[in-house]
């Protein structure tokens, strides 16, 4: 049986009384920031599992499905957009060509340059797990928070993350 986990508030209250100074308002941020993260995740890994994926295929097959048609990315690219290990994603690619969900031309040559690309198939396994994820996402936010409040929310992020992530050359 997995351990309950504790609220952040009653995290953040134990760190205050034991250890005050690591508790700032950046601090509580983050906490906050990292929980929300980690929520989010762990629903939208149940969701792409109701769909037989791992997350890690989910996100291979929404990435392409991301970039349009016709739907193809080199490895290289591929997992830099996931974040992932070329050694992780080589397996994950296997798994999915073998269930019809990517392609990949065959022959010889290095397997590195070779274009994934989404099938037809694989198209609408990660049209129909998005949307069940984007939904998965939407009740998770909204059972918090209004309209407006998530509006303002994502104007504050874009403004924060725009000073931090390196401009598009």
């Amino acid at each position: 049986m997995a351990a309950k986990r504790r609220s952040v508030d009653e995290l953040l209250r134990t760190r205050r009384r034991v250890w005050p100074e690591a508790v700032t308002p950046v601090s509580e941020l983050m906490v906050r920031v990292f929980r929300l993260s980690a929520l989010v995740y762990d629903a939208a890994t149940a969701t792409a599992a109701s769909h037989g994926l791992s997350f890690t295929e989910f996100e291979v097959l929404v990435t392409l499905r991301g970039v349009g048609a016709p739907y193809e990315l080199v490895p290289t690219d591929l997992y830099s957009a996931i974040l992932i290990s070329s050694g992780g994603l080589t397996k994950v690619l296997h798994g999915l060509q073998k269930r019809g969900l990517v392609s990949r031309p065959s022959g010889g040559g290095d397997r590195r340059s070779k274009p994934v690309r989404l099938t037809a198939k694989g198209r609408l396994a990660a049209e129909r797990a998005m949307a069940d994820v984007l939904e998965s996402d939407r009740e998770l936010i909204f059972n918090g928070l209004s309209e407006a409040e998530v509006a303002l929310l994502t104007r504050l992020l874009r403004k924060l993350l725009a000073t931090l992530e390196p401009v598009d050359a």
